[in-house]
């Protein structure tokens, strides 16, 4: 029986160059969904590009740890609404100010899209990282009914040195779960993209991969490719 997989890109609105291998991925290659950043300055530009492809699941990148909160001022930010970086949101982070700030940024989604997202995720995956995030998250998916990323389902190593073609096939063939998530961050690399991210030209790489003829085929015979809403991906394009 085949497993159930969900590939996830993360940070849908980064900038236009990630915008555009995000629908690449999508369109010829194994991308199911993406989570979009709906505080940084190309969001409008990804969600513009989105209402062409309906089938793509979308969810929502949950950013607490760069660029402007939407909430505004709280223990989460500087004296001028700035996220403050890991280290110091580890220490003072307090779980009412991720509720708001998770909800502040669905209303957001919601603006933007029309519609609610498909599942919550977080940029450098504070949510699994800051227990008071994890327990926000817990409130936010209870009171709206939304799913979250998990770590035991995720695949989240597909990254840096170890993105290639074998590491992929070796990724994913020892996940064990019924359902697999495989997050990965497709991108046409641009001068916005190496301004603002320290992750870059392996993005290149990871589109590549995701569109080969090989992985496409071999995630074709052995896996039912969906979104986090059940969505069927079958517009595969060989």
């Amino acid at each position: 029986m085949k497993k159930k997989l969900i590939v996830n890109a993360d940070d849908f609105g980064l900038s236009p160059g990630v915008n555009k291998g995000i629908v690449e991925a999508y369109l010829n290659g194994i991308l199911s969904s993406t989570t979009l950043m709906v505080n940084q300055p190309y969001a409008e530009h990804a969600v513009e590009l989105y209402q062409n492809y309906s089938n793509l699941g979308l969810g929502i990148h949950l950013t607490f740890d760069k660029g402007k909160s939407l909430f505004g001022v709280s223990s989460l930010t500087d004296s001028e609404g700035n996220f403050k970086r890991y280290k110091l949101l580890l220490e003072s982070g307090r779980k009412e100010d991720f509720i708001r700030e998770i909800e502040a940024q669905i209303f957001r989604f919601e603006e933007l899209c029309g519609k609610m997202p498909t599942h919550m995720d977080s940029h450098h995956h504070i949510h699994i990282r800051i227990k008071e995030a994890f327990e926000a998250i817990q409130v936010i998916s209870k009171k709206y009914n939304l799913k979250y990323r998990k770590n035991d389902e995720l695949i989240g190593e597909f990254y840096e040195d170890n993105v290639s073609l074998s590491n992929f096939y070796s990724l994913i063939d020892t996940k064990d779960t019924e359902v697999i998530e495989f997050m990965c961050h497709p991108a046409i690399v641009d001068t916005t993209l190496l301004e603002t991210s320290s992750y870059s030209y392996k993005r290149e790489e990871e589109l590549k991969i995701l569109t080969s003829s090989e992985v496409k085929n071999y995630v074709k015979d052995r896996y039912i490719l969906m979104s986090y809403d059940g969505k069927i991906k079958n517009n595969i394009n060989y």
